[in-house]
């Protein structure tokens, strides 16, 4: 996959056609994977590339003033979760209040159609774009008819009662069901982050947990969490807590992870976290022992759910 910064750049790309795509894709979930799925059936049939346009920052944090968005994927994993769908150019473009404030009509002629040749765009049912979002769908087809575009829109996705969205998807996430929002999305949720010091109370009842600073906003649910964690680019099984150790009356949040089997020093290594399943939310114990005991049951749990998990992929 070619990767291009911005649509200025995009005269180094050498192609006769393309059929686009445009949007945040945050999560890839399985709207997106549809979307993706007919936009290289589309490029297939048509003998042109791939292309999918995506932004850096999030839309929403520059239109709306002080809008903050917790974002499930970063830019290196949206690139990886793009490439793995077998796209040929991928286009990330730096939002900007200039970008934004772009009349659609001009978005279509100046970069779709001259620089694109875009020959066909995908999108989904809720798809807008341009100055507040004027440019709707209803409004690409009526430029498609006069440009000589095709416009396939997908439908909105749902499962289990559930519309596939990033936003809910986030909701999700913060319930602290990731099982249920890793079935949606490409990739199960994952937070990266150093490992720091902390209070060594793991290490003191025979569980040593490596404390993260994570380098995401979104953080599941206090609770307890089967996960696997990845050290050196080892996937290791572990058991993750989130949240603020009421039993010791803490009260800073914290993302603890007991990794099986981990002996070595890895303070000051990047880890990544990879949520799989929440056993609990989290107790406040009466004493040590019994917040021991707890353990103990939780990493029998976790060790079943990841090794059945360990079965179904391999």
């Amino acid at each position: 996959m070619e990767i291009v910064s911005g649509v200025s750049n995009l005269d180094k790309v050498k192609f006769t056609c393309s059929v686009v795509t445009i949007g945040n894709f945050d999560g890839c979930h399985l709207a997106h994977q549809e979307i993706f799925r007919r936009l290289k059936l589309h490029s297939s049939r048509s003998g042109c590339i791939s292309c999918v346009i995506t932004f850096d920052p999030h839309p929403d944090t520059v239109v709306f003033k002080d809008h903050h968005v917790d974002l499930i994927f970063s830019i290196d994993e949206r690139i990886k979760a793009v490439e793995s769908m077998g796209i040929d150019v991928l286009v990330i473009e730096r939002f900007t209040r200039e970008f934004a404030d772009m009349l659609p009509g001009d978005f279509v002629k100046d970069i779709l159609v001259k620089r694109l040749r875009t020959k066909g765009l995908v999108v989904g049912h809720d798809f807008s774009f341009g100055r507040k979002g004027t440019g709707d769908i209803e409004f690409l087809k009526s430029m498609s008819r006069s440009l000589g575009f095709f416009v396939d829109v997908v439908d909105a996705i749902k499962t289990r009662d559930i519309l596939v969205s990033s936003s809910n998807i986030r909701d999700i996430i913060r319930r602290g069901d990731v099982k249920l929002a890793s079935e949606l999305m490409l990739y199960p949720y994952r937070i990266p982050g150093k490992v720091i010091h902390g209070r060594s109370r793991g290490l003191d009842m025979g569980f040593p947990t490596a404390n993260i600073n994570p380098s995401k906003t979104l953080i599941p649910a206090d609770g307890v969490y089967a996960a696997f964690t990845y050290v050196d680019g080892d996937r290791m099984q572990s058991v993750v807590n989130v949240g603020t150790n009421p039993t010791f009356g803490d009260v800073d949040l914290s993302v603890e992870a007991f990794i099986f089997g981990m002996h070595r020093d890895i303070y000051g290594k990047y880890i990544i976290v990879e949520f799989v399943e929440r056993l609990r939310q989290e107790i406040k114990f009466k004493n040590r022992l019994e917040l021991k005991q707890q353990i103990e049951k939780d990493c029998k749990r976790a060790k079943y759910i990841l090794d059945r998990v360990v079965r179904t992929l391999t």
